[in-house]
Order: C-alpha cells, then structure tokens, then sequence
C-alpha cells in the first residue's frame, strides 16, 4: 500500500496517476441511471478522512468494474477538506451514482442510518473511510446473496494492516467456529463493517443501527439480525485491507469495553445460565485483554475484576484461561506475544492472584 496522501487538493487525474489506476475510472458513462437500476450500495461514512479518501475510493472504484453500483458517503461533521476532494474525484460521475450527505456529527451508527435510507439499491456493502476494498469485495458477496436468496447477509474475512499499509495478520473468524445464529454471535461477536454486506430490507427490518449506541453498534446489530432468524454466511476469503491506528487513549478503550459489554448483557438476558455467565465472562476477558494490549494494565486488572464476579469456571481453571485467552487473541490480531515473558511480569502476577480470589 502506498502513503497516505498528503493533506492537500488533488485533481482527479493526479489522484489516479498516483495511485496507478487508469483516469477513465474518475469518468464513467454519462448515461444517467436510475435509483431503482442498482445492484448494490455502497455506504461510505466519514469523518475528517481526507488522508484516506482517494485512495479508498480508487480501490472501490476498481473492485466494482461491471456492476451497476452506487456510493452513499456521509460527511459526519468533517473539519478537514475531504467533503470537497471527494466532490472533485467524483464530479464526471452519472447522475444518482454517488450520492454525498453531510450530517453534523450524529456519529457513525445514525450517519449509516441515514444512507441505508437514502439509497433504494437491494444490497448495500458497508465501508469505513479509513479502510481499502480488495478486489472481490462488491462481486463476491453480490454473486453469493444472488445465488442463495435465503441469505439476509454475508460476511468476508479481513488483513489487518499498519497505517502505513504492512499486512499485521490475516483474520478467518470461520476457523474458529464463528457463526450466525444467536449462540455463536454471542460467543464470537466476530464482525468487520468493512467486510460485512447486507439486504437493505433485512437491515430496516430490525431497525438498523441502533442510534444510542457509541460503541459496539455493529454487534448489537448481528445479534438482532440473528435473534429475528436473518440467516448470515461466511465468504472464506479477506474482502479488506482494516487499518489498525495506534492504541487509543484509556478513556476510549475502557468506552469500548463498556460499551461492548452493555450490548452482550442486553442479549443476554433471556439466555440460560450458566452460559450466559460463560458468554459475558468471555467478553470482559476480552476487555481485559484489549486493555492490556493498549498498555493500561490498571483497566485491564478493574476490568478482570469485573469479569471474575461472573466467572463460571473453577478457580484453579481460570488463570490458564486467561492466560490461554491472552495467547490466542494476541496471534489472531498478529501481535507478538512472548509467554515466558509474560509470566514472569507484575501484571501477571497480580491478574493470577485476582482470579484466584474466591467471591
């Protein structure tokens, strides 16, 4: 992948040029087409993304040759000038094929909301500004929810790639039994926007993104579609480049956590015991560890401690679980994770002594 561009005004064909994509790409047919004549949607939200916008595009752009296809973006309350150099790249576009909304920071879950409504196309793919489609990612999922109409959705793999575009790790939710019915959502809660391809009736059907949510949104949305019995598939194969930004602030990832643990419990709430303990267990272990990767080991032990008051396993099981749950998403997400040197840390020392504490 190539740099990010710099924060300045490019003209379309300099943006082609230097992202190597032919410029016929930037001037379409002027055949203006119908709203109603789409195959598919692709909806774009933003927010200060001008960095990331051309080359975003150019990938779309190029994954989509030979559909009839259609580009929703929402400018959520930029500041920066990507509102005005996606107007430039996509002004010899036909009528209708792109559609440009500008909300005033409604957030991501509501600017989504807006463009599902807006575009009549059957099928809308989801793309976050900051992320780049790889060549299959509008034919695939088009030509499987063609071929299998039962299916509400469907779901790619994704590379997880550095800022500046090094693939960190390959992530195949599938080989570890993700799945779509309501169990498995909860148990895995594997899902990417990005990579994630849905029938625009299906998603109205269960109300969309639920607008009161900051975070966790795109969960809370695969468990409503699993428990209104929306069957989704698998597409064994990456459909995106997801860039991973360095480790956000404390406060943002103890709101993550939060977050995400608020919607599980919510779905949680007609499920058996002791899964549903088992389920919630392993969503704080999760925050635990994503605390932990983000070097705020005081957030990781509040949040273990939390999780230990519903943990279902013996105490003598839970360090090795913790411990197992540490090793195994440090190699899914391709960060180095060295286990002698992990033992023998204070955090360790001090998360084991947690978890052994009886309630």
């Amino acid at each position: 992948m190539q740099q990010a561009l710099p924060e300045q005004e490019l003209c379309p064909l300099c943006c082609a040029v230097w992202l190597g994509v032919c410029p016929p790409f930037f001037s379409p047919s002027i055949r203006p087409l119908l709203p109603e004549s789409f195959d598919l949607a692709v909806v774009l939200p933003y927010r200060n993304a001008h960095r990331w916008l051309a080359e975003t595009l150019l990938a779309l752009v190029s994954a989509a040759q030979n559909l009839r296809w259609q580009l929703i973006a929402v400018d959520d309350g930029s500041t920066d000038s990507g509102g005005h150099l996606l107007r430039r790249l996509t002004a010899q576009w036909p009528a209708q094929q792109c559609i440009l909304l500008r909300t005033p920071g409604i957030g991501v879950a509501a600017a989504r909301n807006i463009a599902f409504r807006t575009t009549q196309a059957p099928i809308i793919a989801l793309l976050d500004a900051d992320d780049v489609a790889l060549p299959r990612r509008l034919q695939a999922p088009l030509q499987r929810l063609r071929a299998e109409p039962h299916l509400s959705h469907v779901h790619g793999g994704w590379l997880r790639v550095s800022p500046s575009g090094q693939t960190l790790s390959t992530v195949e939710p599938w080989r570890d039994g993700a799945g779509f019915d309501l169990r498995s959502a909860l148990t895995h809660k594997a899902v990417l926007p990005s990579a994630w391809t849905l029938r625009r009736d299906a998603f109205l059907a269960v109300g969309g993104f639920d607008e009161s949510l900051s975070h966790a949104e795109d969960v809370d949305l695969l468990l409503r579609l699993a428990a209104a019995g929306h069957r989704g598939s698998w597409l064994n194969e990456p459909l995106v480049r997801y860039r991973v930004h360095p480790a956000a602030a404390s406060a943002h990832t103890s709101a993550v956590i939060d977050g995400l643990a608020s919607v599980v419990e919510r779905h949680l709430i007609d499920q058996p015991q002791p899964w549903a303990d088992e389920i919630f267990y392993g969503t704080l272990t999760w925050g635990a560890w994503r605390a932990w990767c983000s070097g705020d080991q005081s957030l990781a032990l509040q949040t273990l401690k939390r999780a230990r008051l519903r943990c279902p396993l013996p105490l003598v099981r839970r360090p090795v679980h913790f411990l197992e749950h540490i090793s195994r998403s440090c190699r899914r997400d391709g960060i180095g994770f060295d286990h002698a040197r992990f033992c023998a840390s204070p955090f360790w020392h001090q998360a084991r002594d947690l978890l052994l504490q009886p309630l």
